[in-house]
């Protein structure tokens, strides 16, 4: 059947069975056969003539909303079964934590399980997200939306959010606006309603949102306002202990997969390896 869904995605990325058959390298019958048995296996109406072309139906899109992760998700997901068992993935870091945590933890992992080969990508963790879904990318390391149903998702560690004082200083300036993560971030939708419940006073004056934890840090750094960061980025940049304010607040960090990757042999001692290196990390 994937050789037939294959056709279909084709034909709708390339709008003409002509064009689907150079692309795939196949006879423009071969291209029509495939559809024309996949409707058959189905049992349901895929394409329909437009004049002398063929174009999807309703059904036909429904159809490849479902089936091109998967058939992306076996054609990126490449297991070796060699004498090494070679596991080669790609794995999406949001940028917070590929700013902070993120690599050493990963190459910690990487010099233990030494049959694991990574892709690496940094992207929001919304479109880490998007990606695994649409079978891109096969594992992410993100704080996760819990309203993902169709994610699979290991909790990590719940990395503390901090208030950073402006200009690095050992006294907060209350006069000054909060610096922090724009509302349609993962962490912001993580964590934001726990810390307006938590702090109130930190959003008595003006908030300033922005699009990236690193922008959060270099406003404060230079006096703009009092930023909120997560505790990771403090030891990346060697901040003083005094110059933050540890917060009862945290943002959950995951690693996100599909259910098909998570029962890979793989997938246990990799989330036991991040799990005991993150604890590191932060425990140093």
């Amino acid at each position: 059947m994937i050789e037939e869904i294959e056709a279909l995605i084709a034909l709708e990325k390339y709008g003409t069975v002509s064009e689907a058959a150079v692309r795939l390298r196949l006879t423009q019958s071969a291209v029509s056969k495939r559809i024309q048995a996949l409707q058959n296996q189905l049992n349901l109406h895929l394409v329909e003539p437009e004049g002398r072309r063929l174009r999807l139906t309703n059904e036909g899109y429904q159809f490849l909303t479902k089936a091109k992760p998967l058939i992306l998700e076996l054609k990126n997901l490449t297991i070796q079964t060699d004498q090494s068992k070679l596991s080669h993935f790609s794995l999406g870091l949001s940028d917070s934590i590929a700013s902070s945590f993120g690599p050493q933890v990963v190459s910690d992992t990487l010099k233990t399980l030494k049959n694991l080969k990574l892709d690496f990508h940094v992207h929001r963790s919304l479109m880490i997200l998007e990606n695994i879904s649409l079978g891109r990318y096969q594992l992410g390391l993100c704080t996760f939306d819990d309203l993902r149903k169709d994610l699979f998702s290991v909790a990590l560690f719940n990395e503390p959010l901090v208030l950073l004082n402006a200009e690095l200083s050992k006294k907060m300036n209350k006069q000054l606006p909060l610096i922090t993560i724009e509302e349609n971030s993962a962490t912001w939708k993580n964590a934001g309603s726990e810390l307006k419940k938590e702090y109130p006073q930190f959003f008595s004056n003006d908030v300033i949102y922005v699009e990236s934890f690193m922008a959060v840090y270099q406003m404060t750094k230079v006096g703009l306002g009092n930023g909120l960061i997560p505790l990771g980025l403090t030891k990346e940049f060697l901040i003083q202990k005094d110059c933050f304010k540890k917060l009862k607040v945290s943002r959950s960090i995951s690693l996100v997969t599909r259910k098909t990757v998570a029962q890979l042999e793989f997938f246990e001692p990799f989330v036991k390896e991040l799990m005991k290196n993150i604890e590191y990390y932060f425990e140093k």
